[in-house]
């Protein structure tokens, strides 16, 4: 039994390795590392490394997705422009619409 999964039960003190005890079927229990510590399993630790800052669009990226946005948004206002006029038309004449 590895000690980083080895787990006393609170009620009967028995070491274990399941959800359960296998000797009282109680789920009160505590890991055992609390008290030991387990041994690193690495023969070497991780090295820390830096953690770099986001990186920010380079300026022509900047200007393309400006652009782009101006333009999704005079499509939108285009669209519901024709729209009202459609549906202004249908209420004015009930007949054809021109």
């Amino acid at each position: 039994m590895q000690l980083r999964v080895a787990r006393l039960c609170l009620d009967c003190e028995e070491i274990h390795d399941s959800q359960q005890c296998p000797a009282c079927a109680s789920e009160t229990f505590v890991y055992l590392t609390r008290w030991m510590p387990a041994p690193e399993r690495r023969s070497k630790p991780r090295s820390v490394t830096a953690t770099h800052p986001p990186r920010l669009p380079s300026p022509t990226t900047a200007i393309g997705y400006g652009v782009v946005g101006v333009g999704i948004i005079g499509l939108a206002r285009w669209f519901a422009k024709g729209r009202k006029r459609i549906e202004d038309s249908a209420l004015a004449k009930m007949g054809d619409l021109k």
